[in-house]
């Protein structure tokens, strides 16, 4: 058989092995590009003769290599143009391949063997759509795809092929990298398949059995084995009830449930019992969806943050459905007023409330809060970065609620010394006020977190110590302004100390206290070695010690205390640059970066 007219070579074929013989036309074409145009053209007549499969790759290069022997140097190249040719006829063959369908791609792999190596190849079997042939496929055709190609599967949908049985069916549970699932409108699926399927399946993600006739069988079957599943969709499947849901909660597998479609399935009971609901980083959720929550359930818990939809609507909804609210975390909802505290006010068992990041609440709405009905119950909040709220609310705060034991005041810059006044007689014992603008006062706490509080002294620490002296946990980090005085002070007076957090005071030397436990020096650049050990001599009971960037601190001498201690870190680094000072010597004092939008600001002060 003769390949093209104007080569001057000739083809001829011998049964399946392809046996050929190519005539030599090295004296007819003697120039390098003639001889290099003349194998592209060859090989472009077997591949357009399917010759190209079975080994006919080792026969062109074995006929090739005898030419090859004559005139090697010519040939070096050619053989390259030869192999990057091969390659893209490959891969051009292959994307058209993957817009074609099931069938299409049978047909194909019985054109030529060219296509059919392609077919074969595996590639294109990662995401298969028996859907679209439900009324030809059958079940032999199914068992031997997938049995051929099952380590490649991957996505899997078979939506409405209501004609394969078991037998084809359970070939799926030997695709064990199967990560999608779609058995919709599968009426023949039983409870006893979907065992199978998720058993042989470990890496499901996405599964469908909407409008299939499973029961609770199938949910307790899936909290068993589906330990990653995702999305899981039970549309208009009519004979599982309420007690499958229960499977689901308290089996080892579905935990990383995040999507769960329930249409249409009206014979699940109204969620009366539902007494706990977290909805943090739920963003798009609107006003309709926290109606719909609040009349479908009494709750005793709830939780959202990050939230820009929710209005005074919801929050009057949910507090007038759920008076007997205990824990309420509303952190970081910009729409929350001053009118929804007021119906948070009328609670009468709240315990927890966190309205950090509400910029838009004032002293109005402690005004509402401290008058409503749980100020008797109320024991934490948290109203951090509620920049409209001044001394006012902190006086109101300390009168009213008489139980509160933990407020978080941090960044609230409105607040002066007077609300440390206030706060002196109350029953508070943990307060937060990083970031605020307080200066030298006074107050009876156990924990006291004054971080970034830059205009704090060292006389007013040791007035504060001298009146409170059951301090246990100490957090003047990055107060720049104190040095080794007021560390004697809080060492001296509290004797009780069990955590002493100081960073970024860079002009602190010594320190110590017989019964600390915690201890963080990092950024204090004029520690020396000689700290260390007097920190031996207290070691136990200290068991952490944290000396990040503590430039004069020697590596040999930090690592003598490591044994002495749980937990151990050190470094000799520079503070960075937010510490705000230079190598030990104190420049602006600046705070934290502060996360806007998308960028870091640095504010001086």
């Amino acid at each position: 058989m003769q390949v093209s007219d104007s080569l001057p070579a000739y083809l001829y074929y011998q049964g399946e092995g392809c046996s050929c013989e190519v005539k030599t036309w090295r004296t007819k074409y003697r120039s390098k590009d003639q001889y290099e145009n003349c194998f592209i053209a060859l090989i472009c007549g077997f591949l357009s003769h399917n010759i190209w499969h079975r080994g006919g790759c080792a026969v062109i290069f074995s006929q090739i290599n005898r030419e090859a022997i004559l005139v090697s140097t010519l040939f070096h190249f050619t053989l390259c143009r030869i192999i990057r040719y091969c390659m893209l006829y490959y891969f051009f063959f292959l994307q058209i391949f993957q817009y074609l369908e099931l069938r299409d791609w049978l047909n194909c792999a019985e054109v030529c063997c060219t296509w059919k190596a392609i077919i074969q190849s595996g590639t294109l079997w990662s995401q298969i759509n028996f859907s679209v042939e439900k009324d030809w496929i059958t079940d032999s055709t199914m068992k031997q795809i997938l049995q051929n190609y099952r380590p490649f599967v991957i996505h899997l949908n078979l939506r409405g092929c209501t004609s394969l049985t078991w037998p084809s069916l359970k070939c799926i549970s030997e695709c064990r990298n199967l990560q999608e699932l779609n058995v919709s409108e599968c009426f023949n699926v039983t409870d006893m398949m979907v065992q199978r399927l998720v058993e042989g399946c470990p890496c499901l993600l996405y599964l469908n059995l909407s409008c299939t006739l499973v029961t609770n069988k199938t949910l307790r079957e899936l909290s068993r084995n589906c330990l990653n599943l995702q999305y899981l969709s039970l549309a208009y499947c009519y004979r599982f009830t309420d007690k499958g849901f229960l499977y689901l909660t308290t089996g080892k597998g579905c935990h990383s449930l995040i999507h769960l479609n329930l249409s249409g399935c009206t014979q699940v009971g109204v969620c009366r019992c539902l007494s706990a609901i977290s909805l943090l980083d739920a963003r798009h959720l609107s006003d309709v969806t926290f109606k719909a929550i609040a009349e479908a359930a009494t709750l005793k818990t709830f939780s959202t943050e990050g939230n820009n939809q929710l209005s005074d609507v919801s929050w009057k909804a949910l507090c007038s459905s759920s008076q007997g609210l205990s824990r309420l975390h509303a952190a970081e909802c910009p729409r929350m007023t001053d009118t929804s505290l007021k119906s948070v006010a009328t609670l009468r068992d709240l315990h927890y409330l966190d309205i950090s990041l509400c910029h838009k609440v004032s002293d109005v709405g402690i005004k509402y809060l401290t008058e409503g009905s749980s100020v008797t119950k109320l024991r934490e909040l948290n109203v951090s970065h509620c920049s409209h709220i001044t001394d006012i609310s902190v006086m109101r705060i300390a009168q009213r609620l008489c139980k509160l034991h933990h407020l978080n005041l941090s960044y609230c810059k409105r607040l002066t010394d007077m609300s440390l006044e206030w706060l002196s007689g109350s029953s508070i014992c943990s307060l937060d006020i990083s970031g605020c603008n307080i200066q030298d006062q006074e107050i009876r706490l156990r924990k006291l977190i004054l971080a970034e509080c830059v205009y704090i002294t060292d006389i007013g620490i040791e007035k504060l110590c001298k009146n409170v002296r059951d301090l246990e946990h100490v957090d003047v980090s990055h107060c720049v302004a104190l040095s080794d005085p007021a560390i004697r002070a809080i060492s001296f007076y509290c004797t009780g100390l069990v955590t002493l957090r100081m960073s970024g005071c860079p002009k602190v030397h010594t320190h110590g206290s017989r019964y600390l436990r915690e201890l963080d020096v990092s950024g204090c650049v004029l520690l020396t070695d000689r700290t260390l050990r007097h920190l031996q001599r207290i070691c136990p009971p200290l068991c952490s010690i944290t000396m990040s960037c503590c430039s004069s601190i020697s590596k040999l001498a930090a690592l003598k205390l490591q044994p002495r201690v749980k937990h151990w870190e050190h470094s000799n680094d520079y503070p960075p640059y937010w510490f705000g000072y230079n190598v030990g010597q104190i420049v602006h004092p600046i705070t934290r970066p502060i996360m806007t939008d998308d960028t870091w600001d640095v504010v001086e002060k």
